[in-house]
């Protein structure tokens, strides 16, 4: 059971890289639906967020407590639009310090 806990983290690690990579592409093009594509991370964010507090395993796993300390750090600073220039870079940083948690994730996997 605890390995399926593993893969469960896996799953919820990709779709929050996926919605942050959706929102990078809405925010390069410009496209339309880019304020829904942030709704969309702070909404998921969000319930991450409290799934993860009630959640005793955050603090007997590295992984899952470092997933917790990434989505705690994106409740204080929620992705948002910098400068011109800046936000890419930005969410960019964002991406690869998820990637890392998912990348270590994979490799116990």
């Amino acid at each position: 059971m605890y390995h399926l806990e593993f893969h469960d983290l896996e799953t919820r690690i990709a779709k929050l890289i996926n919605l942050i990579e959706i929102f990078k592409f809405g925010y390069v093009t410009n496209h339309k639906h880019k304020l829904q594509y942030k709704t969309d991370i702070h909404t998921f964010v969000e319930s991450e967020y409290e799934a993860f507090s009630d959640l005793n395993l955050r603090h007997m796993s590295l992984f899952h407590y470092n997933y917790y300390l990434f989505l705690s750090d994106q409740i204080k600073q929620p992705i948002d639009e910098l400068t011109v220039g800046n936000t890419p870079k930005h969410i960019d940083a964002i991406q690869q310090r998820l990637l890392r948690i998912h990348q270590q994730l994979l490799y116990f996997l």
